[in-house]
This record gives C-alpha cells, sequence and structure tokens, in this order.
C-alpha cells in the first residue's frame, strides 16, 4: 500500500488545539454524532499503529477522525434525530454533503489545508464512484482511513442480536475494492478479528 508524505511537523499538535473547540461545539450540538467520532478514533488510530506510522502521526489520524463528521455541526437536530427513510430531499442532501461542510469548518478555524482536504475527501469511493471521482491512492490515505473506521463503527453501534464484530468484518468485507480501500479493510479485519480471538470463550469464562 503506498503511503502519503509524511505531513509537516507539529501538525497533530495544532489540529488537536484549533480542533478542540469544533469537538465541544458537536458535542453540545449532537452528543450521539460527538460520541460516534470519538469511537470511530480509536479504530482510526489503531489502522495507522498496524500501518506502521510512528507516534505523532497515529496521534494525528486520531485527531482528524474526532473531526470527521464536524459538518454535521450545521445539520439541525430535528433531522439528525430522523431515520434515513424519513428524511426528504433537501434533508438528505444536508447529510450528503456534510463532509464538504465540515472541510470548510475546519478551513475557518485554521485548521491546515492539508487536514481540510483529507476530511473532504473522505466520501470518496475506492472505485472512483465517489463524488469528486478520486479512485484508489489518489484519494489520500489519511481519508481512506476515515472511511473504514467510520464504516466499522458504525456497524459496532447498531443495536443487534448478533455479534457485532462478525458484522463489522462482513461490512469491511464487502465493501472493499469498491468503496474501501482493500488493504485499508484487511487490516482492520486483522485487527478486528484479533480482538475477537482474544476474548474468553462462555465456556472459558465459567468457573
Amino acid at each position: 500500500m503506498t503511503v502519503s508524505l509524511e505531513p509537516n511537523p507539529g501538525l497533530a499538535s495544532t489540529l488537536s488545539t484549533r480542533g478542540a473547540p469544533l469537538l465541544e461545539a458537536l458535542a453540545q450540538h449532537s452528543p450521539a454524532v460527538a460520541e460516534h467520532a470519538e469511537a470511530s478514533s480509536s479504530y482510526a488510530f489503531s489502522l495507522a499503529a498496524e500501518l506502521g506510522y510512528d507516534r505523532d502521526r497515529c496521534e494525528l489520524i486520531r485527531n482528524l477522525a474526532k473531526l470527521h463528521e464536524i459538518g454535521q455541526i450545521h445539520i439541525p437536530s430535528s433531522v439528525l434525530e430522523k431515520h434515513e427513510a424519513e428524511r426528504d430531499v433537501a434533508e438528505q442532501v444536508m447529510f450528503e454533503t456534510h463532509y464538504e461542510a465540515g472541510a470548510g469548518v475546519a478551513r475557518g478555524a485554521g485548521v491546515e489545508e492539508e487536514v481540510c482536504q483529507w476530511l473532504l475527501h473522505q466520501r470518496e469511493r475506492y472505485d472512483g464512484s465517489g463524488p469528486r471521482g478520486l479512485a484508489g491512492e489518489q484519494i489520500p490515505i489519511e481519508s481512506r482511513l476515515l472511511r473504514a473506521a467510520c464504516a466499522c463503527h458504525t456497524v459496532l453501534a447498531e443495536p443487534s442480536h448478533g455479534h457485532g464484530v462478525d458484522r463489522a468484518i462482513l461490512r469491511l468485507a464487502g465493501g472493499a475494492g469498491s468503496e474501501l480501500d482493500p488493504g485499508v479493510a484487511a487490516t482492520l479485519i486483522a485487527i478486528l478479528e484479533r480482538a475477537r480471538n482474544a476474548l474468553p470463550t462462555r465456556s472459558a469464562a465459567r468457573p
């Protein structure tokens, strides 16, 4: 997997400082969205670490993931609470374009343009059928990590009687090569499988 050039030194701490007020505003606007972003950041960090990034870059990816839904700050709370099937056309457009809005929000807060571009391109699809037609490694690796981490946590957060990790693995495998970078998806699947295999079985847990 080709990795983009190392970001500017100090970018992780700068992003953390300038992103903090945005995260506070998002938490006030929608605690559920903020919680999803926070949880997704753990998977993004794990992905970065598994790919061999140094600590600073892993922290940069973590902080970036915390901001990946910041564009939803412009979506009314009443709309955020609706199920997808309940949204009208205008409301659906808000959701489909909130990544673009998020890049603008970050830019207005003084976040570096490089980072804003990562936020902007997180909805690109690996097969090139995304909003701007970027494909494969034309999409920044940071954006590809964001998309996979977001998809993973979205499935894990869904209420279900089945095993959430198994469903997340199926989601990642199903999107590999079309929506998701197959290398990134495979890496996250390996992380999930390792975590699942480390859990004690019910029989082993009995006294």
